[in-house]
């Protein structure tokens, strides 16, 4: 048994010398040949490694814009490039960001809201939208929301300022409560001025 091993290894062995001898002798007679094929797949790797990272990005942005962001027909609701979320939030000095997965009930009626011509005139700006589609858990944890929730969070200067959730409320009370109170989002400001006003005025009189 072992004397066939050592057969199989020699005869392997000898394949390889010849091959490269081959080689050798092919590289006299043409390096210049040789050097351009060198070249050809030197850059085919680092084209195919470029691809990988490029273009699996460039895939999930095609099918969000195709499958989520072309359903979406109002001014008032601007779309995140995918992938980006993190980097887009903290370059805006101030943006409100709506996180949802696009489907279910609560999105269903977040969009009526955001579809009828009425209702979303009351807005006083444009909110962002974040599908949750990739990376789910991950953003979860990051901004502390949930996929079964719409989650609204008011960003100022990159950090979370102050957020309100839709889950479970009626058309009724949606239609009643929603606009105004993503009009009042960024109002946390004002609210800390009169909440540190009330500890000065009480701490004076004490």
């Amino acid at each position: 048994m072992k004397k066939k091993v050592f057969i199989l290894v020699e005869e392997i062995k000898k394949q390889v010398i010849e091959k490269y001898e081959e080689i050798l002798e092919k590289f006299d007679l043409d390096p210049k040949k040789y050097f351009r094929r060198a070249g050809y797949y030197l850059l085919c790797s680092i084209l195919v490694t470029i691809g990988m990272f490029y273009f699996p990005g460039k895939i999930r942005e095609a099918q969000v814009s195709s499958i989520v962001y072309s359903s979406i027909h109002s001014e008032k609701l601007q779309p995140i490039p995918i992938d980006s979320a993190n980097s887009f939030i903290k370059e805006q000095k101030a943006i409100s960001v709506l996180f949802s997965l696009p489907k279910g009930e609560a999105y269903e009626k977040v969009m009526a809201l955001f579809d009828d011509p009425v209702k979303i005139n009351e807005l006083n700006r444009p909110i962002f939208f974040y599908p949750l589609i990739y990376d789910v858990q991950e953003l979860e944890d990051t901004y502390g929301i949930k996929k079964d929730e719409v989650t609204i969070i008011f960003f100022d200067g990159g950090k979370e300022k102050n957020r309100m959730t839709v889950t479970n409320e009626s058309d009724k009370t949606l239609r009643k409560t929603f606009i105004p109170e993503l009009n009042r989002l960024p109002l946390t400001k004002i609210k800390q001025l009169e909440q540190e006003m009330e500890t000065k005025t009480t701490q004076s009189k004490d």
